[in-house]
């Protein structure tokens, strides 16, 4: 079943006109995906949002706008048997298996990401516990999901972004192969080299405990892999993730070099199955960021997984 916190904050038909308006007024524009979602952060953090415990709450509910409130009572007994208090639903199931997942990525970030060219909500480890109705302490293990490349949508910085002059046609290639496009815009990602100094940064602020890597098989017809191991800023290797976004825009990938593997892997249940190049791939990764990878997709279907280890396993 879906369940919906009563805490919950909604994004209204409204909003979307005006997160285009403000798009579109900013001094440095950040390629919203317009459906209002910064809108109704906005307004939570100035106070002014609407909640789902809101719909059922006269004493709020009454004050809205007649627009808002015509639109919202036809959902307020749809949603009602969904609604839950999230706080109470998880400690009932303390004692449970559960997982929360996140959206966007750690450069998406409101606080430690690529700002101002980020979501307007916590999309690190932590959100979980700011949204998940429990404290940090109820979190036994972090784990990180990552792709064999890097991929951006919108605008912001990308250091290891395919140039076609310097690259050719990897850039999209990888996107056809990857099929890199947005899932709520239809948009092209940006796509480039896995950047080590961004999933270094990554690993360290959400304290992962494992890496899950996905998407390894789009590189199975390539002769080489590269990856970029630091960034070159105004003629110095920089290896720590910089927090201005002129350092950013100006900063050259350097490059590592890995022989590909030039055979399909899609049919690999265990790490000892994977070629050579491949395994040398991982173990490359996981001595970067000092952090092991439990999984590894090699495919679109979910028995084209290899787990290494259980990831309920306790730590």
């Amino acid at each position: 079943r879906v369940f919906l916190s009563d805490r919950a904050h909604l994004v209204l038909p409204r909003y979307r006109e005006l997160d285009k308006k403000l798009e579109e007024n900013r001094r440095v524009p950040i390629g919203t995906t317009g459906r209002g979602i910064g809108v109704a952060y906005s307004l939570k953090a100035s106070r002014d949002g609407i909640r789902v415990a809101d719909l059922y709450d006269p004493t709020i509910f009454s004050k809205l706008s007649k627009e808002d409130r015509e639109y919202l009572l036809p959902y307020s007994e749809k949603l009602k048997p969904l609604v839950i208090d999230l706080a109470r639903f998880m400690y009932d199931h303390r004692n449970s298996k559960v997982l929360f997942e996140g959206a966007q990525g750690t450069l998406l970030d409101l606080d430690v990401g690529t700002y101002p060219f980020v979501s307007s909500g916590v999309s690190i480890a932590a959100g979980a516990a700011i949204g998940g109705g429990v404290g940090p302490k109820g979190i036994d293990k972090v784990l990180g999901v990552f792709k064999a490349y890097s991929t951006r949508v919108g605008n912001g910085p990308f250091p290891t972004e395919f140039q076609g002059e310097r690259d050719g046609e990897i850039g999209s290639r990888i996107r056809e192969l990857g099929r890199e496009y947005g899932v709520t815009t239809g948009r092209p990602r940006r796509c480039g080299y896995l950047d080590m100094v961004a999933l270094r940064y990554a690993c360290r602020v959400n304290t992962l405990d494992s890496l899950v890597l996905t998407h390894l098989d789009v590189y199975d017809e390539f002769d080489e892999i590269r990856v970029c191991v630091a960034y070159e800023i105004d003629g110095k290797r920089v290896e720590d993730f910089p927090s201005q976004i002129g350092m950013l825009n100006s900063a050259k990938p350097v490059i590592r070099v890995f022989n590909g593997w030039k055979q399909r892997i899609s049919h690999c249940t265990r790490f000892d199955e994977l070629p050579k190049e491949a395994q040398d791939y991982v173990r490359f990764i996981e001595q970067e960021t000092e952090t092991p990878i439990d999984i590894i997709s090699v495919g679109y279907h979910r028995n084209q997984t290899i787990v290494r280890r259980d990831p309920w396993t306790v730590s």
